[in-house]
């Protein structure tokens, strides 16, 4: 069986990883469009915080790790045609045939129609190690930098940027950040931080209607403008497709529709993370999730589907988890901002709690949950301790459906150290939001 896979980001490398323990004897091919594999997403910012001696050790895979699994990597290489009824495809490089394929090429943050599309200088994201190299340089010599979007991206670039003595001007279309992951009111602390940072300076409500290059970049806003060294995007996350995906059904947001084993329209062809919508665990629908652990979650799905269709693709909860100016903060599941689209009434419940007995940084908690059966559908975490794993218990909770009185018996294990008397998932309905210890 000859598998070919494009794209050697988290969807891709795992596909092809996963695939290799199941099928020993298949020849599988990679096909890479940039010059190296494995990329971290935010390897430049890592890079920048002194976590990589070199931009190029920023990944999760090496070229010659992939090699010793008996994996085939063709870098530098770009797909321009798929022929489904024939098996095909058409790179730069030459033709191929395929038993299977996987789309895996990911999402791309290109410009939004803002004036600098064709600026070779400019390149507003950093996602691959080619554009992050391209603009290192920039980045580095800058001394005010633009932010178009303060997404979890976005958010984490200005903190780097920030801690790097840099003047950062943080431009967002919503009336606060991280909209997608957070309710207002619970990051209060964090947003009062945010407004304390000397070198930060927020846009909010504001749309970016051009930008302009002389001297340095000027970013026009809704009645002003901003004038920095130089500009990155965080915003405007789409499918990285060519031309020819329209030979495959699509959804009205051009990611390509996928049955519930991945397989695309076309036979034997199967598209997996950023190009695809996924079941939204906790909603009667699918959504766009670009998110790394969906994609690797996808991957070797896919890969499981490639001979036979039987297991089906569960989604996720668009779990996230990150730090930024000194707070850790950790979301999954449905937010109170968004109850609209849940189908029942929801409650929510607010409570802080010490880190544990011996460290007494607070957590701040907030849980949604179903106000007939009590079943959890949300957490959202927030402390300057690292409380962030707490978040992928709450996950497993919220996909194994379980109540609040379930979760008051939920076993977790105690070190003073390390833990308070009681964690915050057994307390939610102990009704002990006025109390510390329980």
């Amino acid at each position: 069986m000859e598998i070919y896979i494009i794209g050697a980001s988290f969807a891709g490398i795992s596909c092809a990883l996963h695939a290799r323990k199941l099928y020993p004897n298949a020849k599988i091919t990679i096909i890479e469009k940039n010059t190296m594999v494995g990329f971290l997403p935010g390897g430049l910012l890592l890079y920048l915080q002194n976590k990589f001696e070199k931009l190029s050790d920023a990944v999760f895979v090496t070229e010659k790790q992939l090699e010793a699994q008996s994996i085939n990597v063709k870098l530098s290489e770009v797909l321009l045609d798929c022929h489904p009824e024939k098996h095909e495809i058409t790179t730069n490089k030459g033709n191929y045939h395929y038993d299977k394929l996987i789309l895996a090429s990911g999402s791309e943050q290109k410009s939004m129609n803002i004036g600098l599309e064709d600026d070779d200088e400019w390149d507003p994201s950093f996602k691959n190690y080619d554009l992050s190299n391209k603009i290192l340089d920039q980045i580095q010599n800058a001394e005010s930098i633009a932010i178009i979007g303060a997404g979890q991206a976005g958010i984490e670039a200005a903190s780097t940027f920030v801690d790097l003595k840099k003047t950062v001007h943080l431009i967002e279309a919503m009336d606060y950040p991280l909209f997608k992951y957070f309710d207002p009111d619970f990051l209060v602390p964090f947003l009062s931080t945010l407004k304390q940072q000397p070198n930060l300076y927020f846009y909010l409500n504001t749309t970016v209607t051009e930008v302009a290059k002389d001297k340095q970049y000027e970013i026009l806003l809704d009645g002003q403008t901003v004038v920095s060294d130089y500009v990155i995007t965080t915003v405007n996350v789409h499918p990285q497709l060519a031309a020819f995906t329209k030979k495959f059904q699509l959804h009205s947001d051009n990611t390509i529709q996928v049955n519930d084993y991945l397989e695309t329209s076309a036979k034997d062809v199967f598209a997996v993370g950023d190009l695809i919508h996924s079941p939204f665990q906790i909603r009667d629908e699918s959504v766009y999730l670009p998110q790394i652990n969906h994609a690797t979650r996808s991957g070797v799905i896919a890969a499981e589907n490639l001979l036979k269709q039987e297991v089906k693709f569960t989604g996720g909860l668009r779990t996230i988890g990150t730090k930024a100016f000194g707070w850790y903060l950790a979301s999954t599941g449905l937010i109170e901002e968004e109850a609209f689209v849940y189908k029942n009434e929801i409650a929510v419940k607010n409570f802080t709690q010490p880190f544990s007995l011996t460290d007494k940084t607070t957590i701040y908690c907030k849980v949604v949950y179903e106000k007939s059966s009590e079943r959890l559908l949300g957490m959202q975490l927030l402390s300057k301790a690292d409380c962030l794993e707490k978040i992928n218990t709450a996950a497993l909770a919220i996909e194994n459906n379980m109540t609040l009185d379930e979760l008051m018996q939920n076993d977790h294990f105690f070190q003073a150290e390390f833990t308070n008397v009681m964690e915050p998932l057994n307390r939610i309905n102990l009704e002990s939001e006025d109390r510390h210890a329980f």
